[in-house]
């Protein structure tokens, strides 16, 4: 009798257990299979280019687009404390990563955003990250050509906006089929 309880017990809680699994990953896939761009975390090794593509200075707006995990806004903030920032994240599993990563600073210095980059006024930016794909770029550069401040500096991971030359391209040397070849930097 001990024994069916205990295998009743364990079966139990692997069905639980199974079940978390299967929320957590419909969870992931619905935000991959819904939003314009999956979250794809920026490699590690490439923040410290970003930021010092960014030159982010005291005072300024910092948006990063598609903020996943806000590994780029903490870098930001190490960098640059006197700046504002704010993460733009529709998908609900990178936001609420990136939320509880950034839950110490200071909520008038760093500010995520459950929200769509497209449907967010993005006027008060001075600086700006992105590493979105193609079609996204393509829409992004639309609403920034009709509300970006002049002397916005977007600085791109790895994609292009296809009908604007940028002002700068950094090779980050890193091997053939990593992610983070090159940063594009643009000025509105």
């Amino acid at each position: 009798m001990a024994m069916t309880w205990l295998l009743t017990a364990i079966y139990i809680l692997v069905l639980i257990l199974a079940a978390a699994v299967i929320v957590v990953v419909l969870f992931w896939e619905s935000s991959l299979l819904f939003a314009p761009a999956p979250f794809i975390p920026t490699p590690d090794e490439v923040v410290p280019k970003i930021v010092q593509a960014l030159n982010l200075q005291p005072g300024q707006t910092f948006y990063d687009l598609g903020c996943g995990d806000g590994k780029i806004l903490l870098a930001c903030r190490a960098n640059q404390p006197d700046a504002k920032l704010i993460g733009i994240e529709r998908s609900w599993l990178p936001y609420f990563i990136a939320r509880f990563k950034t839950r110490h600073a200071p909520k008038d210095k760093i500010a995520i955003w459950r929200a769509s980059l497209l449907k967010r006024d993005l006027s008060s930016a001075d600086r700006m990250f992105v590493y979105l794909f193609p079609g996204l770029m393509a829409k992004l550069l639309v609403k920034l050509q009709k509300e970006a401040k002049p002397g916005l500096k977007v600085v791109s991971l790895d994609f292009e906006f296809k009908d604007k030359t940028p002002i700068e391209i950094i090779d980050l040397k890193r091997p053939i089929k990593a992610l983070g070849q090159k940063l594009r930097i643009y000025q509105f």
